[in-house]
C-alpha cells in the first residue's frame, strides 16, 4: 500500500515538472516574439501616396508602322462583280493623308476599262433580237472620298525574324461616277485590310458596297442597230447597288 502511494506521488511530481517546463518555454517564446518599437526620422517617411493606375489608353506601345501625319500613295485594280452591261474592271490610284493613328482620308480615283461585259451582253443580244448595248452612254471614271477608321492594328510572326503588320479599317465615303454626258452621285461603305511588308510598303484590299445613280442601259426601240442612235441624255437614270473589290499596293510617304 505504501509503495502505491509513493509511485503516485512520483508521477505527480514528474507531471508538475513537465507542466512547469512547458509554461516557461511558452513564456520565453512570447517574450522573443514581442515586437520592438522602431522610430524613423520624419524626413525619411513618405509624405504622399500614389494610387495604382489601371487605365492605359495607349493600346499599342511599340508600333512598327507609324502612319500619323503621313501621306499615302498607291495603285490598284478594281472589279465590280454586279455590273451586267459595262466592263467590270477599272484601274486607279489612291491618295490619302493620315492625321492620326486612328483615322485617315483617302481620295479614290478609278478609270473604268472600255468595252462591255460580253459574258452577259452577248447572251442578251441573242435573246433580245440583236440589241446593241454599245449605244448606251459610255462609262468614264469614278472619284470618291473615303474616311477610313483604323480600328485594329496587329502583328503576325511569319518566321522567327519576320513580322507582318496588319491594319483593318471600315470605309465610309461619297463621290461621283462620270459618264460621257453627266456625273452621277453615290455613296459607299465597306471594310479594308492592309498587309505591311516593312514600315512603308503594304498590300491593300478594299471591299465596298456602292449605292449610286447611273443611266439605265435599256431604251425602248432604240437599242436595235436598225434604229437611229439615241442621244446619251435620252437614257433614264436609276439607282442601284454595286459590289466592288479593289486590290493593290500602297506606300507611306
Amino acid at each position: 500500500m505504501k509503495g502505491s502511494w509513493m509511485r503516485l506521488i512520483n508521477n505527480f511530481r514528474q507531471l508538475t515538472f513537465v507542466s512547469a517546463l512547458a509554461c516557461v518555454l511558452v513564456i520565453l517564446s512570447f517574450a522573443e516574439a514581442r515586437a520592438e518599437t522602431v522610430e524613423l526620422p520624419t524626413e525619411e517617411l513618405a509624405q504622399e501616396s500614389v494610387l495604382p493606375k489601371f487605365d492605359r489608353p495607349d493600346s499599342v506601345r511599340q508600333r512598327n508602322v507609324v502612319t500619323k501625319n503621313r501621306f499615302e500613295l498607291g495603285g490598284y485594280y478594281g472589279f465590280n462583280s454586279t455590273e451586267p452591261i459595262y466592263n467590270q474592271g477599272k484601274a486607279g490610284i489612291n491618295i490619302g493623308y493620315h492625321w492620326s493613328e486612328d483615322a485617315a482620308f483617302v481620295l479614290n480615283y478609278g478609270q473604268w476599262l472600255n468595252g462591255l461585259n460580253t459574258l452577259y451582253t452577248d447572251s442578251l443580244e441573242d435573246v433580245g433580237g440583236g440589241l446593241d448595248f454599245s449605244r448606251a452612254p459610255k462609262l468614264k471614271y469614278s472619284l470618291y472620298g473615303h474616311y477610313e477608321w483604323k480600328v485594329f492594328y496587329g502583328k503576325i510572326s511569319l518566321t522567327k525574324q519576320g513580322v507582318l503588320n496588319l491594319s483593318t479599317y471600315p470605309i465610309f465615303g461619297a463621290g461621283i461616277t462620270a459618264y460621257e454626258h453627266k456625273n452621277y452621285p453615290g455613296i459607299d461603305f465597306g471594310v479594308g485590310q492592309k498587309f505591311y511588308f516593312g514600315k512603308n510598303f503594304a498590300l491593300r484590299f478594299d471591299f465596298k458596297m456602292q449605292y449610286s445613280e447611273a443611266p439605265s442601259p435599256f431604251l425602248k426601240n432604240r437599242m436595235v442597230p436598225s434604229n437611229p442612235v439615241p442621244e446619251p441624255s435620252e437614257f433614264k437614270s436609276k439607282w442601284g447597288l454595286n459590289t466592288i473589290l479593289d486590290v493593290g499596293f500602297t506606300f507611306l510617304l
